[in-house]
Formats: C-alpha cells, structure tokens, sequence
C-alpha cells in the first residue's frame, strides 16, 4: 500500500487550524506517569505543526471511562496535560468541552475523548462535531488506528483534509521491513496469554517467517494439544484444535524446557516431566539455548508478547535470556505491544532494539493485513476513492 499522499510532509498546514489524534494511554499512579515514552514519541509531528501554526487541538484517550458521564479522577487527562508542557516547554490548556475546543485558537487539550458519548461506536454527531474543530486532521495515534472509533476513523469522512502524523509514518517504515520487503532469514518471537487473540497474526507470521518461536501461555495451549500433561498451567480449551494446527506448520518452534511452580519453588523441567501440581511460568534456560541458532543466524526480528510471567523476578529470566540473545546479534529488531515494551524495560533493554512500536492490537493487525482501517481511510481520502 503506497501511503505517501497522506505523509505530513504532503500537506500545508500554515496558519490553520489543526485537530490532532495522539495516543496518550499510559500507565498512571495517582497523578505520575510511570511512562512517557507514547508522550515522548509524539514531540517531533506537534513540533512540526506548531512551527507551521499555533491553532492546534489534540485529543486522546486514557482507560475506559464510561461514556457521557463525568470523569473520574483516574480517568482524566490532566496529569498528561502538565507532563506534555513540561516536554513542550510551552503551556497546554485541557479544556473539558468541545465548545471550548473550538474557539480557542491556542495549544489545547480536550478531556478524555473516550467519555464523549458517541466514540466508542463511531457514531456520525460526535464524527461531525470534531470535524468542525478545525481544517485538517492528522492521525498519530498509531496505537489505536484499527479501532474504528469517532475520533479515529468517522472524523475523516467530514473534515476537509487529513494525513498522518510524523510518529505513524516510522511505525510504517519499520513495519515494512517485514511485511513487505524483510531482510532474511526473519524470526518471529510471539509470547503473550492467549491463542485466541493473536491466531490470525500466527498464521500471518507464518507466510513471512523463516522461524516463528512461540512462548509464554500461548506455548502451553500447543502442549495440550500434543498431549502433554500440563498440571495447573494456564491454557484454552476451546483452541486446541487450532493449536493442533500451528504446531504443524513447519516454521512453528516451541520451548521444550520451561520453568514451574509447584507452589513456591520455581524449578526447570523438560515439558515431558511436569506434574498435575505443576504451573508453566516461563521458558528455560536450556530452552533459551536451543533459541540461540535462530536469533543468531536471523536478519531481521520481530518480537510480541512476554515469554514468561516477567512481573515477578523468578520468571523473567527467559524473556531477559532471549532480550540479551537478541541485543548481541546483528538482526534488525522490531518489538510491540505494551507487556513486551513494559518487559523491555524493566530489565534496561529499550536501547538494545532497532524499533519500538508503540501499538500492541494495532502492532499484530499491521502484520497481519498490510494496513488498518484509520490509515485506509485517511489514504483513500487522499487518493480520490
């Protein structure tokens, strides 16, 4: 897909007025930010913009209120308002109400969009009334550009102009290197919860991958369906049959050691060995081992999803085995997804990897399809369709 008419660079933003989409949905204790980076990220397009005008309006989201009801404190944006003037050095207003939106001709903010009636479900009177708060809508929030959502999406069909934003057309070009045109061999690392939510990325890996390691609870799924007796750990049922399938694919590589609590001991065992008390926390050592002919030999990873339960010490060792395996090789590495890009940091890696991307849901569905629906929108805006 040829997305170049819809690049910032494309459009003249002089003196207009510009509605921007970013997204601010990070972690939160009290009013701190325990992470910045998406704020961080999104510096250089608001830049841009405000060296071409001072009319600018930006909306975000954080958590899930409850439409067309007042904010609750853990919901509202104002502790993200204080960071951005902070990294800014410039003054952001948050303006609660559309109306304020509208006639301020400043660097605003507008509450938590996602307590606006009407967001959620795309509905056309909220899409309208943001288009009516400017000229031009630039999309930024790559995180949340495969929800179709009135901010994201239905804005676009009303506003006269629209493109993306800087930080989307870096997510793009490094999703690109493997969608399209990967330097290979290409390693996929998919770890994470569940089968059920990243079956169709799995197969999409597949179609690229030269090797596609799968770890964390997705890995305990394909043992049950080998048959193996898995004790306690966590798996679904309902995918076995899928699982079945995955593990057959030739390219598909699952941990053969892992490490189990059977109550407070952690111990590594061989997957042919684990008993009915026995809970798969993570991957084994000698199972990050045998992983090492594939990183070492890949040109190009991509990595989603945690391999292990990495918020507790005693099971963050195989996710931080495989970083460290990936940090010293010579493949360009493209991770995504807020738990790996949490993993990641906890154990000082960031700067170990070529690209962040700074979606999860929007991460897999790009591999997976080539495009999202706010980008395709936005692309066909500018083509004519």
């Amino acid at each position: 897909m040829n997305f170049e008419k819809s690049f910032l660079s494309s459009k003249n933003l002089d003196d207009k007025a510009v509605v921007l989409r970013v997204d601010y949905n990070v972690p939160l204790e009290g009013e701190t930010l325990l992470d910045d980076e998406r704020l961080v990220r999104s510096i250089p397009t608001i830049e841009y913009i405000l060296s071409k005008t001072n009319n600018l309006k930006i909306l975000s989201h954080l958590g899930r209120p409850e439409e067309g009801e007042v904010i609750a404190s853990e919901f509202t944006l104002a502790p993200i308002a204080k960071r951005l003037s902070e990294l800014l050095d410039k003054e952001v207003t948050l303006v609660k109400s559309l109306e304020e939106l509208k006639e301020s001709k400043n660097l605003c903010m507008l509450e938590n969009i996602r307590s606006f009636e009407g967001e959620k479900n795309n509905e056309d009177e909220l899409s309208v009334a943001l288009s009516q708060l400017g000229d031009i809508f630039i999309m930024d929030a790559f995180g949340t550009a495969h929800r179709k959502q009135a901010s994201t999406f239905g804005i676009v069909n009303y506003i006269e102009e629209a493109c993306f934003g800087l930080l989307i057309e870096e997510e793009i070009d490094a999703l690109k290197k493997i969608v399209i045109s990967p330097e290979k061999p290409l390693l996929g690392i998919i770890g994470g919860s569940k089968i059920s939510t990243k079956i169709n990325v799995i197969e999409s890996l597949t179609n690229h991958c030269d090797w596609l390691i799968v770890g964390g609870a997705l890995a305990n799924t394909c043992y049950a369906a080998q048959g193996k007796n898995i004790g306690k750990s966590l798996f679904e049922p309902s995918y076995l049959e899928v699982a079945k399938k995955i593990i057959e694919h030739p390219q598909i590589v699952i941990p053969t050691f892992v490490v189990t609590s059977n109550g407070s001991e952690a111990r590594e065992k061989s997957v042919n060995e684990l008993s009915d008390e026995d809970v798969i926390l993570d991957v084994g050592q000698q199972s990050v081992e045998a992983f090492s002919q594939y990183i070492d030999e890949a040109n190009t990873i991509v990595w989603n999803g945690p391999l292990g339960k990495f918020e507790d010490d005693r099971f963050s060792k195989g996710t931080e085995g495989i970083a460290k395996k990936v940090a010293e090789s010579n493949a360009m590495t493209i991770i995504g997804g807020g738990e790996t890009l949490a993993a990641f940091s906890k154990i000082k890696m960031m700067d170990s990897v070529d690209y962040a991307s700074t979606g999860g849901g929007a991460f897999l569905e790009y591999i997976e399809l080539g495009s999202l629906p706010s980008l395709e929108i936005i692309n066909q805006k500018n083509l004519g369709a």
